[in-house]
């Protein structure tokens, strides 16, 4: 008896398989760069490690959104444990609508980095719930995921918040970054506007 040999594939199928698979990549490219209502909501939907929420988040973004203000103070929670809370109102300097603003605050003492949170900007607590509030319903808050902060078009601003559970007075120093922000799915294009 002898054993049958293995066909072996021709290099003709190698290549109409590759063929095919840039055939596709191309066309869904086109499609992305000529759709971007389609990518943008297609690409928030990927959800990404770190900061960022999703994969339509734009880091060239990040740098078209300014801090106006900060301020921090120190709060007692609900259980009497205290905690630092810190504030930021951001500007949106882009020429496009943006939504889901994430931004990173950073504790330092001395020059030291001592504790770094991510957090979601437009939900705010007033003083009087966080003093309501124990130091795990406080860390689940910080934990929630960005659910669409709604629009923020040109020029307008949105407010910043992020509260570090179980921090004694000590911390001398606050200091905000813009981690992550999308375009808002199905923006129009962006429109200059000529100063006058």
């Amino acid at each position: 008896m002898v054993p049958h040999e293995p066909r072996r594939t021709s290099i003709w199928t190698a290549l109409i398989l590759i063929t095919s698979l840039v055939a596709v990549f191309g066309i869904t490219a086109s499609y992305m760069v000529r759709n971007h209502e389609w990518t943008d909501a297609f690409l928030s939907r990927l959800p990404v490690p770190g900061a960022g929420t999703s994969m339509a988040a734009d880091p060239s973004l990040a740098g078209q959104l300014r801090i106006l203000s900060s301020e921090a103070w120190f709060a007692r929670l609900g259980d009497q444990s205290s905690t630092l809370v810190a504030e930021t109102v951001i500007v949106n300097d882009a020429l496009l609508p943006v939504t889901n603003v994430v931004v990173e605050a950073v504790v330092m003492e001395e020059g030291n980095r001592i504790r770094r949170v991510h957090a979601g900007c437009g939900r705010p607590v007033s003083d009087r719930l966080i003093g309501r509030l124990r130091r795990d319903e406080l860390k689940a808050l910080n934990t929630l995921e960005v659910s669409s902060t709604g629009e923020l078009a040109t020029g307008e601003t949105i407010r910043c918040q992020v509260a570090f559970a179980r921090l004694e007075p000590g911390p001398d120093e606050v200091v905000f970054r813009i981690a992550s922000v999308e375009p808002l799915p199905g923006h129009s294009p962006p429109l200059f506007h000529p100063g006058g």
